[in-house]
């Protein structure tokens, strides 16, 4: 009985793993439909996925998936950990999807190589207004276009005390700063 124990465990140890090296969806082809982007990352190994509704307008809706470990493999070579994606709530429209990935300059590097490789860049003086303004703790390293999306590269600030994860963002270019970016305090959150 120990052994069959064991064996099992080691065969979910393994199937977890290489679920866990799975390519992230939405990278390098990007991704159009909210739902289906959706049902990918579901399909991923999360240790939870949690949902948050966002009520000013337009409301919209964002799932996040969380990982104890390894999520997905960004462009088959960077580990990620978290991933978001958020719909509008009328509809279901996908405006924004991203990941996090443990901070380090190796890292950032690789990332900003990978976007580098596959989409166009954007001039800093030709950011949108909502990325040039300073965020405490974050700054955006570098902007592309591609297939009417904004991919934004993003790390911490030098010196936060918080300085642990890079991150990559997808937005609509027609309907920007919609995600996990947008400030919005639903009516009792004070």
């Amino acid at each position: 009985m120990k052994r069959r124990l064991l064996l099992l465990s080691f065969c979910l140890a393994l199937s977890n793993s290489v679920q866990a090296a799975s390519a992230c969806p939405g990278f390098p082809a990007l991704a159009t439909s909210g739902e289906a982007l959706l049902a990918q990352v579901r399909a991923l190994p999360p240790v939870g996925i949690d949902r948050e509704r966002q009520a000013c307008a337009p409301a919209t809706v964002i799932d996040f998936a969380y990982s104890g470990g390894v999520l997905c493999r960004f462009g088959s070579e960077v580990d990620t950990a978290t991933s978001a994606v958020t719909r509008l709530a009328d509809g279901g429209e996908l405006v924004e999807y991203l990941y996090l990935f443990p901070y380090a300059p190796a890292t950032h590097a690789r990332l900003l190589a990978l976007l580098a490789a596959r989409f166009t860049p954007v001039d800093r003086a030709a950011w949108p207004i909502f990325l040039q303004a300073a965020k405490p703790g974050k700054e955006t390293t570098a902007l592309f276009t591609h297939g009417g999306f904004y991919i934004s590269l993003g790390k911490p600030t030098e010196g936060d005390p918080a300085e642990w994860y890079s991150n990559v963002i997808f937005e609509k270019v027609d309907k920007p700063a919609l995600g996990v970016r947008k400030v919005c305090k639903e009516a009792g959150d004070g």
